[in-house]
């Protein structure tokens, strides 16, 4: 027998407040087993309300008629269609009392019709709801669009309500009763400087119904805006305070605003009286910073080098450009706090009253600084080289720029270049800058030894020797030292002294020799104390009878004129285009052989040809050249070569004098210039040229940009002048396309035109009437 069976439903649209029965429609009730027992029939076994968006009413299952009907109830706040209950049971079997048999029951799963739910009050959906402006000013509107997830009835004006300020217009729908706009005005007589903000709209749901008639729920709400008639104001902060060197002279500049603005850019800000330095690329300053907020902005810049100004502020510019959200303008400019900029180092310059200090002399030693230091005392001080002592070091004046010490050379020293210098470690000013150590040393001459020999020089049969301005010679002539205790060599040979003069006030001794000194020779002196004690007749001094101790055999300058040229000779071969040239620095072997060799310490001659007293040939030596006059050094260092300085002369010419010299110029062997290759990675070479002190140069003379000429062998350029073998040594530097570097191009190679000359030296501050032009040095 086959058991049919089916479920019925009451309704297929439910609403909120319907419920709808279920039938279970068979031709034998006991198909279908309630659970619960017989007085609270709660479920039925099998029956499944998964896709029926419901429940089924507890205890609600009855059984009229022999049907079991049961109440389902649609769960709140649902619009879904095609809900449906399901029932499945396993086949069995079942007692039929019409049949007084066991009947067999089919395995079931069998669904109700379909039906639908609609519980869901209209809601106003969020994600849709737009404002075209939510920061007004006085009379300004704001369109605000919203949307009901589906379409209403029985909405209007009356259901929209303002919390704040504002006025409601032109509510309308635009696509017949989902979507809505509405206008709100912001009142037209606002208070200058009002702000009231977070004025909503609301909408009072109950009353709205969806097309099922579900009724809208309590209140929503559809927008917030604020209403704004006041302008934005900032305030400006700088730090550090000061700005020093210590952090890179970096400025940081805070703008803050008491509200988010927009418009406001870098060019907004006033940086006149910032004092702000150059920067890489073509910007002042760094980028502007703007806060996620809109209402922070930084930017930072670099103080300009070498300042000093108590007084900076920076301000905005343009104020009309920069707005709140509202549109409302800037108005007042706000000023920062005022800070101080210094990024000048202190600086330090030492001075003497004395240039020259002799035996039993102090000097006044003054250290002015450019502004107030701290970190100064005597450890600053270097003595090392100053031949002497500082002491009673005091600071001069209250503010701490001048202190002054008392300076005691070292004794028994003869003519001795000396300096004193400063460290500048931890000398700083009152706002941390470190001190800069420029013109931070002083240069002098410390001459305190009794019967010293400044010079030598012979011309013909006369040699004279000239002592220290220490020395005090007894002039009395009776008591001048015999002649054999002077010992003079001419190159290497003895030549007896005949005679000894004493001349005491110009503080020289004359030896009259008895063979004439010829030009180019190699002299020597030397000197034997008679006795151990004080002898009678000795080199003496004034007053006190002492003697002049022995000494051993010195170089002296030969100064003795060359005699009258010979009539030409013939041409020498050296000179031929094919002259052998080992070092290729363009000037022959034969004619580099000739150079005169430095004097040895003891007063004999030096090597032929090796015109520096290395001990190598100049004709050897790519970075030496020389003529029987002179001697040219590149890569030099005191005369010597420089090690792996790799300099090369390619070229030394001697040139007539020009024929308009200044006034007080002497050119004796004319013009000397050379060209000279340097070493990858050089710029600046140094050299030094060696001159027979006969001639009585004083520098090398080279004319500057504006046709002067000026000494590089002077110390405002680099150079010096010593004496060293029994000649005059020039040093100096040039730099490759610099000045005096005559192609004018940085190209590895130097070329220059100049002269060893003598010339009388500018004095500071009044012009000579050796040059009409200017000073020269």
């Amino acid at each position: 027998m086959t058991v049919q069976l089916q479920m019925l439903i009451s309704d297929t649209d439910l609403t909120v407040g319907e419920v709808m029965y279920v039938t279970f429609d068979t031709e034998h009730s006991r198909e279908i087993r309630v659970m619960g027992g017989h007085v609270n029939l709660d479920y039925v076994e099998g029956l499944s309300v998964e896709n029926a968006n419901g429940t089924m009413d507890i205890a609600s299952w009855r059984q009229p008629a022999g049907k079991w009907v049961g109440t389902f109830r649609p769960n709140a706040g649902v619009e879904a269609t095609g809900c449906y209950l399901r029932y499945t049971a396993p086949a069995k079997q079942v007692w039929s009392p019409g049949d007084n048999a066991m009947i067999d029951i089919p395995a079931r799963d069998i669904r109700s019709p379909l039906f639908n739910i609609d519980t869901k009050p209209p809601t106003i959906l969020a994600a849709e709801t737009r404002s075209t402006d939510t920061s007004l000013t006085a009379n300004e509107t704001n369109t605000v669009t919203f949307k009901f997830h589906e379409r209403v009835v029985g909405f209007d004006r009356n259901d929209l309500a303002i919390e704040g300020t504002g006025e409601i217009t032109n509510l309308q729908s635009t696509d017949g009763g989902t979507t809505w706009q509405v206008t709100v005005r912001a009142p037209a007589n606002m208070a200058a400087n009002t702000v009231a903000r977070g004025n909503q709209i609301k909408i009072a749901m109950s009353g709205i119904k969806d097309a099922k008639g579900n009724e809208g729920v309590g209140i929503q709400t559809i927008a917030t805006y604020d209403i704004d008639s006041k302008a934005p104001s900032a305030t400006i902060a700088v730090t550090p305070n000061p700005v020093t060197n210590n952090n890179d002279r970096l400025v940081t500049v805070t703008i803050t605003f008491d509200e988010e603005v927009t418009g406001f850019t870098a060019n907004n800000i006033d940086f006149s009286n910032a004092n702000v330095g150059a920067r890489p690329g073509a910007d002042r300053t760094g980028a502007l910073v703007r806060s996620t907020d809109g209402r922070t902005y930084t930017i930072t810049y670099t103080a300009a080098a070498d300042t000093e100004d108590a007084t900076n502020t920076i301000s905005l510019l343009n104020l009309n450009t920069i707005r709140d959200t509202a549109g409302n303008a800037a108005t007042v400019n706000p000023t920062s706090n005022n800070f101080e900029i210094d990024t000048r180092a202190p600086t330090v310059t030492v001075a003497m009253d004395k240039e020259r200090l002799t035996a039993g002399e102090t000097a006044t030693v003054t250290f002015t600084f450019s502004e107030t230091v701290t970190g100064f005392s005597d450890a600053s001080i270097v003595v090392d080289g100053a031949n002497g002592t500082l002491g009673n070091l005091t600071q001069d004046t209250a503010d701490g720029r001048i202190w002054r010490g008392t300076f005691t050379p070292t004794a028994s020293l003869s003519n001795t270049r000396s300096q004193i210098s400063l460290r500048m470690d931890g000398i700083r000013d009152r706002n941390g800058n470190a001190a800069s150590a420029a013109g931070a040393a002083r240069s002098y001459t410390v001459d305190t030894a009794v019967f010293a020999i400044i010079s030598a020089t012979v011309n013909g049969r006369q040699l004279v020797l000239q002592y220290s301005d220490e020395t005090a010679l007894d002039p009395e002539q009776a008591h001048n030292a015999p002649n054999d205790a002077f010992v003079v060599l001419v190159d290497g040979v003895r030549n007896n002294v005949t005679g000894v003069l004493v001349d005491a006030v110009a503080k020289t001794i004359t030896l009259t020799l008895d063979s004439a000194v010829t030009r180019g020779q190699q002299v020597s002196v030397a000197y034997n104390d008679p006795s151990t004690g004080d002898d009678p007749q000795a080199v003496q001094e004034a007053g006190t009878g002492n003697d002049a101790a022995s000494f051993a055999a010195k170089p002296a300058t030969n100064v003795t004129p060359p005699p009258p040229p010979p009539p030409p000779p013939a041409p020498d071969a050296s000179n031929a285009p094919d002259a052998p040239d080992s070092d290729r620095d363009g000037v022959p072997n034969d004619q580099e052989d000739q150079a005169a060799g430095l004097l040895r310490p003891d007063g004999s001659a030096g090597l032929s040809g090796d015109g520096n007293g290395d001990g190598i040939k100049d004709s050897q030596q790519a970075a030496v050249a020389s003529t029987r006059d002179l001697t040219l050094v590149a890569g030099s260092q005191n005369g010597k070569l420089i090690p792996d300085s790799n300099a090369r002369i390619t070229e030394l010419v001697r040139n007539d004098a020009p024929a308009n010299l200044p006034k007080g110029m002497e050119m004796p062997i004319g013009l000397t210039s050379f060209k000279v290759s340097l070493a990858e990675g050089r710029s600046t070479e140094s050299f030094s040229l060696y001159a027979d002190p006969a001639l009585g140069a004083n520098g090398y003379w080279v004319k500057n940009s504006t046709g002067t000429w000026v000494n590089l062998a002077s110390e405002p350029y680099g150079g010096k002048v010593a004496s060293e073998g029994g000649r005059t040594r020039l040093d100096f530097q040039i730099q490759d396309g610099g000045e005096y570097d005559a192609d004018g191009q940085v190209n590895g190679s130097i070329t220059t035109p100049g002269a060893v000359a003598k010339m009388p030296l500018s004095i500071v501050g009044q012009a000579s009437d050796a040059h009409s032009s200017g000073f020269w040095y």
